[in-house]
């Protein structure tokens, strides 16, 4: 029979044992957690592209001043710092897809009503012609394990909309 006031030496063992699991098992918990953050952080920044190209082709339906358009696209994506610039490669022009080396920007082209060619509309745009809003960002994950696994992931989205109204310059309104 063990001395009155001490613990059975099996019960040390057991502590020990748990506290060592629990160290075994808190960085994967952990990265786990972290894991699902990133993808809700990924999960916004898609939204947010996605949004703003939505705005952007909204204000080009009523105002086909392009700076305007890439202005109301970039303020709707505030989240990701997305810039006014055009990207290297701009897939609203016809031209070659997106790489995910370009940089983050908006591209904006105004096309014939099939959606698909450049003729008048880009010179002179008239109702039923195309807008076509691609906002392009860059989502890198948080966590450095996670990050260093997937890597920077190129986030875009592409909206093309048909032109309600005329309008180009100043005084043009935006939704």
């Amino acid at each position: 029979m063990p001395a009155i006031g001490r613990r059975p030496s099996h019960r040390v063992a057991r502590d020990g044992q748990a506290l060592i699991e629990f160290a075994l098992v808190l960085p994967l918990i952990l990265l786990l957690l972290m894991g699902v953050v990133d993808f809700g952080r990924g999960i916004f920044a898609f939204n947010e592209v996605s949004n703003a190209a939505r705005e952007g082709g909204r204000t080009g339906i009523v105002n086909q001043t392009l700076t305007d358009i890439r202005n109301r696209a970039a303020a709707q994506a505030i989240g990701l710092g997305v810039p006014t610039t055009v990207p290297a490669s701009c897939p609203a022009t016809g031209g070659p897809p997106a790489a995910t080396s370009d940089p983050a920007g908006i591209c904006v082209a105004i096309l014939q009503p099939d959606g698909k060619t450049v003729g008048n509309c880009s010179t002179t745009p008239e109702i039923g012609c195309v807008v076509v809003v691609s906002v392009k960002s860059t989502f890198t994950a948080i966590t450095p394990i996670i990050g260093n696994i997937v890597g920077p992931i190129a986030v875009s989205s592409t909206t093309q909309q048909v032109i309600e109204a005329t309008c180009s310059g100043a005084g043009c309104t935006t939704p």
